[in-house]
């Protein structure tokens, strides 16, 4: 089996340090994490906003745990955000959004949103933070009383404020997160629970709702799990809940299942519909999303006859595909997987990498211009750091799980 190039190493180590630089903008000494514009400075008309928090509490834990830095400042800031700001001490659980105030600003509590809190918390547990472990107890008590469904092993989606209310509305994304948020709790803690769920949502994910989709995995469903092919129709650019299939999740649900399999017990491991489904979705995912229009790059969504939505390209497909090919080599062996692997990070380095005010432009039309379509800014490295570090990490089922010292 062939071996990365050195060269290529280098590249992917000081991208990731010119990332979390980057990332060092978003601190707000009174108030967690902000949202970066394009050149890197707090935009100070936008929210807190909770995913956010956890996800840079995600990159700096790790760059600590792999000795970047010393990032245990820079997690315990983002913790305190989260047990402070972000927690609602009347109904339980964490605002979407607040104000520098930490006024909420969303009637919202979300799965997605909660599934990050646990991610995070796992990761500055793993750095030593105060108040992590309290976090984490706090996100997983949460998880089980509101948003785990056993009956059909999945995540529900949202509730109001006082969690009395819960939306009918299922979703994939939020299910996907929280694959890898209890595959990487189950790496911290040991606790078989986290990545028996971890599992169960992965196989009715890709097993039954992708397989019965042609491996175009449904996003949308009803409170039965019933798909809904036409929700968001109108608005097909959502950046959360868009319209048809989006290619990013195909590649991230691909490396995901490949990833979570490295951890089953030996009965369950090396199950046939997981590198099946993977190898499908990823297919699908270069066929239709790579440079269906005539430009380079992945377009963000697609019908279900396979014809591009919306044409934007998102950074965070790039990282995930370039992810999903690196992970899909490293099970298979194959090397066409390493040839997409290569191909698409060096359209990322010709045209996605901001050179003049650094991290990656998040979207971009087919001609290669930046847009803000979905996003404005840059408010987030976190796909683009994961992207860079996977290579350089042992190959485990989390991150938190290879960057143990």
């Amino acid at each position: 089996m062939r071996t990365l190039d050195a060269d290529h190493k280098d590249f992917l180590l000081n991208e990731a340090k010119s990332l979390l630089n980057f990332a060092y903008g978003s601190v707000i000494d009174s108030c967690g994490f902000g949202y970066l514009n394009t050149e890197g400075k707090v935009d100070s008309s936008k929210p807190l906003e909770c995913y956010l928090q956890a996800r840079k509490i995600q990159v700096f834990g790790l760059s600590h745990q792999m000795g970047f830095i010393d990032g245990k400042k820079q997690v315990q800031h983002g913790v305190d955000s989260l047990n402070t700001l972000f927690r609602d001490k009347e109904n339980g659980g964490f605002y979407n959004a607040v104000d520098l105030q930490g006024n909420p600003l969303s009637d919202r509590k979300h799965a997605y949103d909660h599934m990050f809190v646990l991610l995070a918390a796992t990761t500055a547990k793993e750095v030593g933070a105060e108040g992590a472990e309290e976090l984490f107890a706090y996100a997983e008590e949460l998880i089980e009383k509101y948003f785990w469904d056993s009956n059909f092993e999945m995540m529900s989606n949202d509730w109001n404020q006082s969690f009395t209310e819960l939306n009918p509305y299922r979703g994939i994304n939020a299910n996907m997160h929280a694959v890898e948020a209890l595959t990487a709790a189950y790496e911290a803690t040991g606790r078989t629970i986290f990545r028996d769920r971890a599992y169960a949502i992965c196989k009715r994910a890709v097993d039954d709702f992708a397989r019965n989709s042609q491996w175009m995995l449904p996003e949308h469903f009803d409170a039965e799990w019933n798909v809904e092919r036409d929700f968001n129709i109108d608005n097909p650019a959502d950046p959360f809940r868009p319209f048809g299939v989006t290619i990013g999740h195909l590649f991230e649900w691909s490396r995901l299942i490949l990833q979570i399999d490295l951890c089953m017990p030996d009965d369950k491991k090396g199950a046939s519909w997981i590198v099946e489904g993977a190898r499908a979705m990823y297919k699908i995912g270069k066929e239709s999303g790579w440079a269906v229009d005539g430009g380079p790059g992945f377009v963000y969504t697609i019908d279900w006859q396979k014809k591009p939505v919306v044409t934007s390209r998102m950074q965070w497909v790039a990282a995930e595909a370039v992810m999903a090919a690196f992970t899909l080599w490293k099970v298979t062996g194959e090397d066409q997987y390493l040839e997409d692997y290569y191909s698409w990070w060096q359209y990322i380095q010709d045209h996605v990498i901001d050179k003049k005010f650094g991290s990656w432009h998040h979207e971009l039309n087919a001609a290669q211009e930046v847009t803000t379509i979905t996003w404005s800014g840059k408010p987030d490295v976190y796909h683009a750091f994961n992207a860079c570090i996977l290579p350089l990490l042992p190959f485990k089922a989390s991150f938190i799980g290879s960057a143990k010292p």
